[in-house]
């Protein structure tokens, strides 16, 4: 395989998806992200909570595609661009929704946080927190509140947000499932960036390791799945390899049950998970270079047109010290095109001047200057980049 030419960007699905809420016929399949959100949609029952979305993107995601498809970024993150059938009937419901219903309302808020347009939720769950009664519908409006404010850095609203939904779980109207779900979020949360305070994630752990163990919980493989690949984290952070590794294999086990059961994109999302994760695991625990390559392979398999998936495996060379293959990579993840075509290319860019290939480098910088015109730090890499390169001529 020849490397040595600059990578074209492709139109995603995930591009698609995030503008139109669809995607067209393609020539790959689309990435179990699109085919999920797309489903998620399609599927929603008004009448329930609990709509489905297996990864939350912050709103600069959204600009990106915005870029790519050259239509202003107010016009899409306010839903006034709405080029496909699918985005019109969002955008109605968007439209009239004094008309819904609180359930109504939480799933539209959720639709609306799948496809990255948090400001428009904001709007929508300030509403429904002012109409939810019970703990249920606290809990709910909670959830979501919950999931934006962790994107967006705001710890204090996290911890509010969690706060709610403890209430709720400790008052016994939310499903065990759903408790679980609150569990995994307090776990992985406070051990990223201490999102909740520390007696919320002991009682996560205390009360998570309980309601995996009951019964009616067990019957949802996909919840325990979510459960033990967020608990890994506690020995994964404590350098506990092999604790790190059992809590690992009941993960993947779960979400294999899950897929034989319903091999959709959601479930298959959880193996995608899984992997991810044991990427990170062979990274930072064991810094197996092997197992950590072996698992990325395995993402990229799984999900060969997410364009994350490449980053993922990229990241693992650089930390090993193989800027080359990694270069490679970022490469092809641009190629896939959105999400993150800007950092893929700033990361191309600096593992081409890693692995000394100054003129590589310097023509994805490039191709970044033009996504981001003015943007300081591009131009200041590239001018340091084009010294480097004039200098070892």
């Amino acid at each position: 395989m020849q490397w040595d030419r600059r990578p074209a960007i492709t139109r995603s699905s995930f591009q698609e998806v995030l503008i139109g809420l669809e995607y067209g016929d393609r020539e790959h399949p689309a990435d179990i992200f699109s085919r999920a959100c797309v489903e998620s949609f399609e599927e929603s029952d008004e009448t329930r909570f609990g709509y489905r979305f297996t990864q939350v993107f912050e709103a600069n995601v959204l600009h990106e595609v915005a870029v790519l498809e050259r239509v202003p970024s107010e016009q899409v993150a306010r839903l006034d661009h709405r080029p496909t059938a699918t985005m019109r009937r969002l955008g109605e419901v968007l439209d009239h929704r004094a008309d819904l219903t609180l359930v109504q309302r939480v799933n539209l808020a959720s639709a609306l946080i799948s496809v990255a347009r948090p400001a428009l939720a904001e709007t929508v769950l300030a509403e429904a927190r002012a109409l939810a009664a019970g703990h249920r519908e606290r809990f709910e409006v909670a959830w979501l509140t919950f999931v934006l404010a962790n994107r967006q850095d705001d710890p204090r609203r996290s911890a509010e947000a969690f706060a709610v939904m403890r209430n709720a779980i400790m008052a016994g109207e939310v499903p065990p499932g759903r408790a679980l779900d609150a569990c995994a979020q307090g776990v992985v949360w406070y051990l990223k960036r201490q999102e909740v305070t520390h007696d919320d994630f002991v009682w996560s752990v205390r009360v998570g390791h309980s309601l995996a163990q009951r019964a009616e919980t067990a019957g949802d493989p996909a919840t325990v799945s979510s459960w033990y690949r967020g608990l890994a984290m506690l020995p994964a952070a404590r350098g506990m390899a092999e604790r790190t590794r059992s809590y690992m294999e009941s993960a993947r086990a779960a979400a294999e049950e899950t897929i034989q059961r319903r091999p959709r994109a959601y479930e298959l999302n959880l193996m995608k998970t899984y992997h991810e994760s044991s990427l990170k695991e062979h990274m930072y625990v064991t810094r197996d270079v092997d197992a950590a390559v072996e698992s990325g392979h395995a993402l990229i398999a799984l999900d060969p047109e997410w364009s994350i998936s490449y980053g993922e495996l990229a990241e693992a060379y650089v930390r090993f010290g193989q800027c080359r293959k990694a270069a490679e990579l970022y490469d092809v993840a641009v190629s896939k095109g959105a999400p993150y075509v800007g950092h893929h290319l700033l990361k191309a860019a600096a593992s081409w001047e890693k692995a000394g290939e100054p003129a590589s480098a310097l023509a994805r910088y490039g191709d970044l200057a033009a996504l981001v015109p003015g943007n300081a730090k591009v131009l200041n890499s590239a001018l340091a980049c084009a010294r480097s390169l004039r200098e070892s001529q």
